[in-house]
């Protein structure tokens, strides 16, 4: 099933400065890169299990070349294997915590692919939805009702209703509209949080989810009025979420904010039963990124729960990110090689934003390699572009490549298996959308999807509204 989004989403400060950025996007060319260099670039990928082997790209004994000549692209590819690994530490990390349970829920948004919800829910995870199409699409996974919660701003009446009416695991109310109607439809069984939110955001995260000019929550300064508002909510089933902003490598700071939201608590520990701390532990994007420290933030938080006598709560995690970035690659093949005016090489591909919106969205750093079929090569640099007719189409600059590089080989960006395709503006020019491909034990699983035309797209959307 492909998901995907019909409009762009909103320009902000951050997408503005990076057109800005990107509108030029060749500089004077670098013509040699050195080896070192190469393999500075290769430190974050050698540390999630690949190996580069000439021009190619191994994991566990598996060629990426192998994997890549059995689709068509541009396709996004997702490592089951490393899913699965990154599944197990984040388990483990939550159970050195000082609770009397831990849970872990991996949030949807961040990649909806039945191959990934279904490697989620035999691992035994929980699963976190915002949305009545989320929701749909975990219950016919295969996800029952009392593994999911249901978070997000903005819930409209009839998805708080249909949440009650199948009994789902919890819900968590961002405004006091909120804890009105979940009181209308109150099950008796669900588990209730309410978001809380502070002043004191932090500026280490890629995305600040917290803040005085945050949308999400509700301000701690109300938590008199919380509790009171949400009186019934029976014991043991009532509690807070917070989060406090994606992608953090820093568990210093996170411990930082995590001390003032349960300082917060204290005073009403006796009526808390959960605690969802959220998420947003962060993934090393570049050798300049330092890996989050996880049994130094376990030893952490740990502390700040005896000290606020929270020890012994039910404690809840969400992550999206986490897990799933690594296990993901985005494949695209060059279709046009050409010199630009300052003399540097132009890379044009068959995918672009509209595949993988993130890179122009945010400028994120991930790694790209292009392989190609000889052996013996030196190393040059390019600017990789998509083929949109916009300038901030363009995936990076100054890209190590072989300089044997030729139209048919394939671009490879790594760590794409987070807010990839579900965050794509996919209509943009009507371009095809990406296929996904799953692989297991080294070899592709039989529940995939290839590349699908736009034009496939649009019919079904005119159809369904009878145009």
């Amino acid at each position: 099933m492909v998901f995907f989004h019909l409009t762009f989403i909103g320009v902000s400060r951050e997408f503005q400065k990076f057109h800005a950025s990107t509108s030029k996007v060749l500089t004077t060319p670098k013509n040699e890169v050195t080896m070192e260099e190469s393999a500075s670039v290769d430190h974050v990928l050698n540390s999630e299990g690949f190996k580069r082997e000439g021009c190619d790209y191994k994991y566990n004994g598996l060629s990426l070349s192998s994997v890549i000549s059995d689709i068509e692209t541009p396709s996004y590819i997702y490592l089951l294997d490393i899913l699965t690994r990154k599944i197990k530490e984040l388990r483990d990390f939550s159970e050195t915590i000082e609770a009397s349970g831990t849970d872990i829920f991996y949030s949807v948004k961040a990649n909806p692919a039945s191959q990934i919800l279904t490697t989620i829910m035999e691992s035994g995870l929980n699963i976190e939805v915002s949305s009545m199409g989320e929701l749909d699409h975990a219950l016919k996974t295969g996800f029952k009702p009392d593994r999911i919660i249901l978070l997000g701003p903005g819930k409209e009446e009839d998805l708080i209703r249909r949440a009650s009416e199948i009994h789902i695991r919890g819900i968590i109310a961002e405004s006091f509209r909120e804890l009105e109607l979940i009181r209308k439809y109150y099950d008796g069984n669900m588990v209730v949080l309410v978001r809380l939110n502070m002043e004191d955001g932090t500026s280490k995260a890629l995305e600040s989810m917290s803040g005085s000019e945050s949308k999400f929550g509700i301000d701690v300064k109300n938590l008199e009025a919380i509790v009171q508002s949400s009186r019934f909510v029976p014991e043991g089933k009532f509690g807070f979420q917070y989060y406090l902003g994606s992608q953090v490598l820093d568990y210093k700071e996170s411990l930082r904010l995590h001390e003032k939201m349960l300082q917060y608590m204290q005073k009403f520990r006796e009526r808390v039963d959960y605690i969802d701390l959220g998420g947003g532990f962060g993934v090393p994007m570049t050798e300049r990124d330092s890996k989050f420290d996880f049994e130094r933030f376990s030893s952490g938080l740990n502390r700040i729960l005896r000290d606020n006598g929270l020890v012994g709560k039910k404690i809840w995690f969400e992550s999206g990110r986490f897990l799933v970035a690594d296990c993901g690659v985005f494949v695209t093949r060059i279709i046009d090689i050409k010199t630009a005016g300052n003399g540097g090489t132009m890379l044009t591909t068959d995918g672009g934003m509209n595949n993988f919106f993130r890179i122009a969205f945010l400028g994120a750093d991930h790694p790209i390699r292009v392989i190609c079929s000889d052996t013996s090569f030196t190393l040059k640099t390019a600017t990789i572009c998509g083929p949109l007719c916009t300038p901030i189409d363009c995936f990076g600059k100054n890209i190590p490549i072989p300089d044997c590089v030729r139209e048919g080989d394939t671009v490879l960006i790594f760590k794409a298996g987070a807010y990839g395709l579900s965050m794509s503006p996919v209509l943009f020019l009507l371009q095809k959308v990406p296929g996904e491909y799953a692989v297991k034990n080294n070899t592709l699983s039989g529940s995939y999807h290839p590349p699908i035309s736009a034009e496939a797209v649009l019919s079904f959307i005119y159809a369904r509204s009878g145009s």
